[in-house]
């Protein structure tokens, strides 16, 4: 026999269950996957329900040398699916390694759900980043949100009126013929705009800090879904190393 990988040729007697198991376990120890690999098959396509090679399969798929390692490389992202595909010696195995098959498919289903919420939380994230206040332009100040178009423009109507009563007031307080009822009304009318301007200010000052409570709620509930899904996210990890360990004895 020739081995593949490395060149080596080996007599039939190499291959004998006990041996062939022994040296593929070392050829898997030196992270040699793809030799591994083909040694464990061979040990399966004369003896599909054997556990130990089973094992080892799925350990040189998955390019680790540890069960516990595979729940890495879901947290990192380089988990694959197909690694776990070991459909074949399922359908030619006895029925008393079932629950091996059963284990493996346990872990994928967990897996599938850790998945979708890694997804939902890439989703909150994104969510997160987008909970800032909006305002119209960042040269209008703390006062002007995108919701206050129509209290802004009050207070801009409003100053114009004060200015042209202001300058009325001027012309007219040089005039000695000026009626004082006349001064009287530009006065009363100058406080009642002053007084729109400031409860149009005060408005948006009111506003500004109800957009932030809202701002800040809506933030802190995000970041509560976030630490929820973290949270459920790791226990789905945890469910999947005590099936790894089940496995593994």
């Amino acid at each position: 026999m020739i081995c593949r990988s490395c060149g080596n040729t080996y007599d039939y007697d190499y291959f004998a269950e006990e041996n062939l198991l022994k040296a593929a376990d070392k050829t898997l120890a030196h992270k040699n996957f793809y030799a591994a690999k083909d040694m464990y098959e061979f040990m399966l396509d004369k003896e599909p329900s054997n556990l130990k090679a089973l094992k080892g399969l799925l350990l040189a798929k998955n390019n680790v040398v540890r069960l516990y390692d595979i729940t890495q490389k879901m947290k990192d992202g380089t988990f694959s699916i197909a690694a776990f595909d070991l459909e074949k010696y399922r359908n030619n195995s006895d029925p008393g390694v079932s629950g091996f098959f059963k284990k493996t498919d346990r872990i994928l289903d967990l897996y599938k759900k850790y998945v979708a919420l890694k997804k939902d939380l890439k989703k909150l994230e994104d969510e997160a980043g987008d909970t800032e206040p909006e305002y119209i332009d960042s040269s209008n100040g703390v006062f002007y949100y995108a919701s206050d178009d129509a209290l802004k423009k009050t207070v801009r109507v409003a100053l114009i009126v004060l200015v042209i009563l202001a300058i009325i007031f001027i012309a007219f307080r040089f005039n000695s013929y000026t009626p004082s009822w006349l001064t009287a009304m530009l006065i009363l009318a100058a406080i009642v705009t002053a007084v729109i301007i400031m409860a149009a200010l005060l408005e948006m000052l009111s506003n500004k800090k109800k957009d932030k409570q809202t701002e800040i709620s809506e933030s802190e509930k995000i970041k509560a879904n976030i630490r929820e899904n973290k949270g459920e996210m790791d226990r789905i990890l945890n469910k999947i190393n005590d099936v790894l360990k089940e496995m593994n004895s």
